[in-house]
């Protein structure tokens, strides 16, 4: 009886530890298949899932680093197609009669698309000079300069070019930015019950909408400055002189002598013009005092009052008896 016992028990351990190993076996398969499947197919945080919807930006979803932008690329705006520059030019030219060429001017600027800014004109027999600021389109400004420059000889000419793309698309990003906040606040006025809400909502929407209106100001005139750009034209006649420009002061020694002087000349001036100012004042100053210092040393001057002579005294007076 008791060999049968044993025989059921080892049979039974026999049959536990088959089922162990049976487990053991199933789960590792089952392990090892899981990651066969997920090494087909990785995670959408890889560069390159081909078997996704628009794989090649899932590593930007996922944060994955990215390589630097190449030049003419923003992080804003990708690649600029265009740069926005900004064109200025100053320019004197002289001819025989002023007025005539002013209204050439005025037609060439127009014709070529463009308008009078500002102008002024002066004529006075001997001397006649026009100053007139020209707008004309961006593309038209080289061209339109050199035809400037044959209505007579040129004098002097001066020119600047400014690139304002960064903030272009600076500006671009923040006006839709803001936009996107005030319909966000606006939504939520439109859905608020509570008068504090509603009281709260309209000041916050005001104050966004007023940065909005200030934003879109400067773009605007941005834009006016890189579409037209600005000439600004002198025309002299024949007997007007120019003044001339100012040479820059000479390096080394005598270009600091040559400062240092300038700087003791305009000291010397600012010096005369103070004292030139409170001159008035001292001598309205200088005219009591002379007078109370003219009394005192009159009065040192004057001999002192004599003395009165004391009273001679009486003789003793003489005894009857004698």
């Amino acid at each position: 009886m008791s060999d049968v016992r044993k025989g059921m028990k080892k049979t039974f351990v026999v049959a536990a530890l088959s089922g162990l190993l049976l487990l053991a076996g199933c789960s590792s398969s089952s392990y090892d298949s899981g990651t066969d499947a997920s090494a087909e197919k990785p995670a959408t945080g890889d560069l390159a899932y081909p078997g996704a919807e628009g794989g090649a930006n899932l590593g930007e979803k996922a944060g994955a680093p990215q390589a630097a932008a190449p030049d003419g690329v923003t992080a804003t705006g990708g690649p600029v197609v265009g740069r926005s520059l900004i064109y200025r030019g100053e320019l004197s030219v002289r001819v025989d009669d002023v007025a005539a060429s002013a209204d050439r001017l005025t037609s060439l600027v127009t014709t070529a698309g463009g308008h009078i800014g500002a102008e002024k004109r002066i004529n006075d027999g001997t001397e006649s000079q026009a100053s007139i600021t020209v707008r004309v389109p961006a593309k038209q400004f080289h061209g339109v300069v050199e035809q400037i420059a044959k209505l007579g000889t040129e004098v002097n000419r001066s020119s600047n070019t400014e690139d304002v793309t960064e903030a272009v698309v600076d500006l671009d990003t923040r006006i839709a930015a803001q936009r996107a906040s005030v319909e966000s606040v606006r939504r939520m006025f439109t859905q608020a019950k509570q008068l504090s809400e509603v009281v709260m909502l309209e000041r916050e929407l005001n104050q966004r909408q007023a940065e909005l209106a200030s934003l879109e100001r400067k773009k605007a005139g941005l834009d006016d400055l890189v579409a037209l750009s600005t000439i600004t034209v002198t025309l002299v006649g024949p007997h007007t002189e120019l003044p001339e420009p100012e040479e820059e002061p000479a390096p080394g020694f005598l270009g600091g002598l040559e400062a240092g002087w300038d700087a003791f000349v305009a000291t010397v001036q600012v010096a005369l013009a103070v004292l030139g100012f409170l001159l008035p004042f001292l001598i309205a100053l200088a005219i009591p005092v002379g007078l109370v210092v003219a009394l005192r040393r009159r009065r040192a001057a004057a001999p002192p009052a004599p003395v009165p002579a004391t009273v001679a005294a009486a003789p003793p007076a003489t005894s009857d008896e004698d």
